[in-house]
This record gives structure tokens, C-alpha cells and sequence, in this order.
């Protein structure tokens, strides 16, 4: 398929425009802080939730980014990433060519940096060790920045900007592997995976570009071994999602492990994995589900459950920490969801969180 790629599929995962959201007052100390990105074309904002002690989720505050977003969806994974080491927040401006910075304080987040960058309309960041990196929908690139972990400041990284695979890619995701000495980038229109190597300037140096296994790779995550699984909406045909697993080589290049594996639902673009490794979970927008796999250490995948949870068109996932608890952004009823996972993988509802904007994006947890 040349540059065009079936929009039912892409408009299956997206989002709708932002009400108002009210905050609650009082806060606790809690196990776990959520972020999610309003995206909204006036005023983005980072919204904040915390998980009490007694498991309830409650909003706890907005955050300006001193950007803006376009008020519609992005068809992406990834608008909010953390540092490693937890202190800062980086969140995507697709409105207005921009990356914010928050530095993560007891009381909230405080705006630290916000720097422009060279491409157009920024959807997805990822950061490692002392470099971050986004890709943009608007004219198919990747664009690094040299990233300060003490302080939060980012400084474009010269001669960092790299065009994808073809124009009219529609980008998906961007994402170091654990290594952070490649960058993988999912691309819906193409049917694409582009990598590319990076030198020890953090650079990228070789594009590499290979065949997705199934059509529309969307949201993706490394496990371990430099293996990374990819979620494919199939061009939303009923019943048709699959997800494919990829082995990322040290010259950056990946190839297909296994795929492209049915989900038996329709049009998964989410995915996170566990840990260890051992589980992935997809969201199913269409179809209300949250899908479960093994995952073997070779890679290989086998469908745990078609559908594990049941969410209102679900259009985000993240996982905790420690790897008990997975977290879902449902656009359908404007909620977040917990469960508890058991080490089979199976799910059990513990909360809801309502009364979220429609049209938010990204989901991290801290």
C-alpha cells in the first residue's frame, strides 16, 4: 500500500475533543501517580491522579505545558514518557512543535523546560540515559534532543533529524530499547517497522526499514533480550487484530520472531508487557477489550485470553512498576481503570476513575 493507509482503523483508535475536569482537594500519600495528556488545542495539560492507600483513584491536579494540541486524536502511544530515574516528565506538544518538561515534586509537577524541535506535530517521546527523542506525523521524522537528568533541560541534538521510511507514514510510536543504542518507530500507513542504530553521540546512524507483520502496527513495548512486541490494528476489520513479536539486532535491524498472532477482537492498538517480561496486554478500542498473551524467552506468543477485561473502547494502557497492577484509559467512558494481575495474567477490576476529558492521550505511571 503506497502512502494511504484504511482510516477506519485509525479513527477506531482515536479520541474525541476535552470538557472541563474538576480536581479533588485533599491528596494521600499513595502507592502510584498517573499522568495523562489533555492534548487540548487551547491549553495542553498534564492531569495527575494518585492511588490511595485504600486503592481509590482521584484526580489531583493539572499542569500547563506551556504548549498546545491539536483537540484530536493523535493515533499514537507514547504523548508522555518518564526519565529513568523517575524525576521528570516529558510530554508532547503536537500543536505547537514542542517538547515540556516536569520535574516530579512532592506537591505536583513544576514546569521546567520546554523546547521546540525541528519536525512537525510531535505524537510520541521516548528519553533514556541522556537523550530524548520524538517523532513526528506531520512530515515523517524523528528528532533527538540532549537531555539533562539533574536538571531536566533539553538542547536539540545537531543533525539529529532523520525521515522515516516514505511520506505519509503515519507514526504511531518511538522507543529506545533498553540499550538506548537504537530507536524503533511503528508507522500505520506504511505497514512499516523503521530502526535506526545510533552512534556513542546518540546519533542516529543506519535506518533500517522491515515489513510489519500485520497491517497497521500501532503501539508496541521491548521485554527483554532485545525483543519488542507490536500491536496491529489490521486495518480494523472485525475480529482481525493480531500482534507480532520482533528481535531488534545489534546494527539496529530487527526481524520477525513470531506473527502475526490473532487477538480474535478488532483493531488492537495498545500495548504494554510486564516486567519480567512474561505478559503482554493489548487494547482492543472497538471491540471493549483488554487481550492478554504469553510471552516465552524466545519470544514466541500465545493468546492467554480474546478478552481478559472489558473496558468502554479502550484507548491506553500503562503498568505499574513492580508489575501487579495494570492501568487502562477507556475514551468510551472517559475512565481509568486498575486491575490486579495474577502471575497467570488474568485480570481483576479493583477501581474506576470517571469523569475524565474525552480526547486525552498517553498514560504513564510513576
Amino acid at each position: 500500500m503506497k502512502n494511504t493507509f484504511k482510516r477506519t482503523a485509525i479513527s477506531l483508535c482515536l479520541a474525541a475533543s476535552l470538557p472541563t475536569l474538576a480536581f479533588a482537594d485533599n491528596r494521600h500519600e499513595s502507592e502510584e501517580t498517573l499522568y495523562t495528556l489533555s492534548n487540548a488545542a487551547v491549553q495542553n495539560e498534564v492531569l495527575a491522579f494518585q492511588r490511595a492507600d485504600d486503592g481509590r483513584m482521584e484526580a489531583i491536579g493539572s499542569y500547563a505545558t506551556g504548549g498546545v494540541g491539536t483537540g484530536r486524536g493523535l493515533g499514537n502511544q507514547g504523548a508522555l514518557a518518564l526519565s529513568e530515574n523517575k524525576r521528570f516528565l516529558l510530554a508532547v506538544n503536537a500543536g505547537s512543535n514542542d517538547v515540556s518538561v516536569f520535574r516530579i515534586e512532592r506537591d505536583g509537577l513544576k514546569l521546567v523546560d520546554r523546547t521546540a524541535e525541528q519536525g512537525l506535530t510531535p505524537v510520541s517521546v521516548t528519553v533514556s540515559h541522556n537523550r530524548a527523542y520524538v517523532v513526528n506525523s506531520g512530515d515523517d521524522s524523528i528528532f533527538g534532543f540532549e537531555f539533562n537528568p539533574a536538571t531536566g533541560k533539553l538542547k536539540p541534538l545537531p543533525k539529529s533529524y532523520r525521515k522515516l521510511s516514505a511520506q505519509g507514514s503515519g507514526p504511531a510510536q518511538i522507543s529506545f530499547d533498553r540499550d538506548a543504542d537504537a530507536l524503533v518507530v511503528t508507522e500505520k500507513a506504511t505497514n512499516k517497522i523503521t530502526s535506526f542504530s545510533l552512534t556513542e553521540q546518540g546519533l542516529p546512524e543506519s535506518r533500517h526499514v522491515v515489513d510489519s507483520s500485520g497491517t497497521t502496527p500501532f503501539g508496541f513495548s521491548f521485554g527483554r533480550r532485545g525483543q519488542f512486541f507490536v500491536a496491529e490494528a489490521q486495518g480494523g476489520a472485525v475480529n482481525g487484530a493480531t500482534v507480532s513479536s520482533y528481535q531488534l539486532e545489534e546494527d539496529g535491524s530487527a526481524h520477525l520472531i513470531d506473527g502475526a498472532i490473532a487477538v480474535g477482537q478488532t483493531a488492537a492498538c495498545w500495548l504494554v508487557t510486564t516486567p519480567n517480561g512474561r505478559i503482554a496486554f493489548t487494547a482492543d478500542t472497538p471491540a471493549s477489550a483488554i487481550s492478554s498473551f504469553a510471552i516465552d524467552r524466545t519470544g514466541h506468543l500465545s493468546l492467554l485470553n480474546s478478552k481478559a477485561a472489558e473496558e468502554i473502547r479502550p484507548t491506553d494502557l500503562a503498568m505499574a512498576t513492580d508489575g501487579s497492577v495494570l492501568y487502562t484509559l477507556s475514551g468510551g467512558d472517559h475512565s481509568i481503570g486498575l486491575y490486579s494481575i495474577n502471575k497467570s495474567g488474568a485480570l481483576k477490576k479493583l477501581e474506576s476513575l470517571d469523569s475524565l476529558p474525552a480526547g486525552v492521550t498517553g498514560l504513564v505511571v510513576r
